[in-house]
């Protein structure tokens, strides 16, 4: 039996590796370590290639475009985190507490996680003392096992991760969840997975989400990360540009070409060089010297189309884009309407593991929940004087609430209209006293 597990255990593991790979290099970029640091610009290899006397200088330049273009979907997109409404003001009271301050936090490295390994996780349990708790997991960790229906439903996961026990060993352990139960397993020294004694539970524990209690946030309808789109075009700026820098080191290398040099030896050829700037040669002798070129204009033409080429394949804004300036509110949505459809894709999937995160903190809580609204807000440029004024001439045209609601300055649009309530009731006082009026009724004076 342990054999047989064991050999599901290995199979799946075997299975995930790709998906380790590609979320790897995915890190890799996002940290600013880029293929570069390995490869360098150069085409050829020091042991086995003949190479330039001219080419000596080796920097591997990486560039963090894939840093840059993740953290502005994220920032776009939950900046401001969803707000979250299921009808009723108390039960939206405590679902708000439940989540608490780290919802924003959870969303944001869900989205991050998502960039970059295409699936991001989220565990939810129950502590010790019956509260509601929920986090992030490292989607490397997380094997998913699905039906082979249409619905597509998870009915477990298996969370691989290695863990340093007491004495400072690694091992590797596996905890096998489903809807009911999870169970432990650890690697022998004969790579066999093995049933696990965990001192506080056992080798299983049973629970009572009423589901496997892992959520997947996905980046998009295809489960694939960011990278893949401008991979290529990073290595292909990485090289150029460290290439460029190699060539302004390698410039400075002046190699001397002599011919019947009637000096002793290349000291004395040097010393001679230094102190009179003169060389001893014969009558037929001669020198030449020799520097490395630079394409500049060639190479700055690639650099500037391989940019503009990463942010369209990114589906990102140059935050150097000159049209920006005092640009239209029309202007603007146009600037932002590809990072605007990659971020769409990511809100659609995001909703629905948001519906279901609520509604399963809702279940464990005993909240009347029937619908679950989620009102989100971008974080991009805007046009605050056109917006102010769209404002101003929207007044009997639709509600002052939703004139309130978008004005750029509104953050918070009860509170925003509880406070102009005041403000005109001060006014209607301060007119009154003015004109020496009072708000006695009729024949309270008798």
């Amino acid at each position: 039996m342990v054999d047989k597990i064991s050999e599901v255990i290995n199979k799946l593991l075997n299975g995930h590796a790709n998906f380790i790979k590609n979320a790897t290099t995915a890190r890799e970029y996002y940290l600013n370590d880029n293929r570069i640091k390995l490869t360098g610009a150069a085409s050829y290899n020091n042991k086995t290639d003949k190479r330039s006397p001219l080419k000596v200088a080796d920097n591997r330049i990486s560039h963090n475009w894939h840093e840059l273009l993740v953290r502005q979907k994220v920032g776009y997109l939950f900046t401001y985190p969803p707000a979250i409404d299921i009808g009723e003001a108390s039960a939206n009271e405590k679902i708000n507490e439940i989540l608490g301050g780290k919802f924003a936090r959870v969303l944001k490295n869900a989205a991050v996680d998502a960039s970059n390994c295409g699936t991001a996780w989220v565990h939810i349990w129950k502590d010790k003392n019956g509260d509601t708790c929920y986090t992030n997991v490292d989607p490397v960790q997380i094997i998913p096992i699905y039906t082979d229906n249409l619905e597509n439903e998870l009915i477990a996961v298996l969370r691989a991760y290695r863990y340093c026990d007491e004495n400072g060993n690694f091992k590797n352990r596996c905890e096998y969840w489903t809807d009911k139960e999870v169970r432990f397993y650890e690697e022998t020294t004969d790579c066999v997975y093995a049933p696990f004694f965990y001192p506080q539970c056992g080798e299983v524990m049973r629970h009572d989400i009423g589901m496997v209690p892992f959520i997947s946030f996905f980046n998009n309808e295809t489960k694939t990360d960011d990278l893949h789109m401008y991979k290529d075009l990073i290595d292909a700026y990485d090289k150029v540009y460290s290439g460029f820098e190699n060539d302004i080191d390698d410039v400075q290398e002046v190699i001397f070409v002599l011919k019947n040099y009637a000096g002793q030896d290349k000291g004395e050829f040097i010393d001679d060089l230094k102190s009179s700037k003169l060389v001893k040669v014969d009558d037929d002798g001669g020198l030449d010297v020799i520097r490395a070129e630079i394409p500049c204009e060639a190479r700055q033409v690639f650099l500037d189309r391989t940019r503009k080429q990463i942010f369209t394949s990114g589906m990102g804004v140059d935050p150097d884009n000159e049209k920006i300036g005092n640009a239209s509110g029309v202007a603007l949505k146009h600037l932002y309407s590809l990072l605007e459809l990659k971020s769409g894709a990511l809100e659609t999937e995001f909703r629905c593991s948001i519906e279901t995160l609520v509604k399963t903190i809702c279940r464990l809580n005993n909240i009347p929940c029937k619908t679950v609204t989620q009102t989100w807000s971008r974080n991009a440029v805007q046009n605050d004087l056109e917006n102010a004024q769209i404002a101003s001439m929207s007044k009997d045209v639709v509600s002052d609430k939703t004139i309130v609601k978008n004005h750029p300055w509104t953050e918070n649009a009860e509170t925003e209209i509880e406070e102009l309530e005041k403000q005109q009731e001060k006014q209607v006082q301060a007119q009154q006293q003015m004109f020496g009026m009072t708000n006695t009724p009729p024949g309270a004076d008798e």
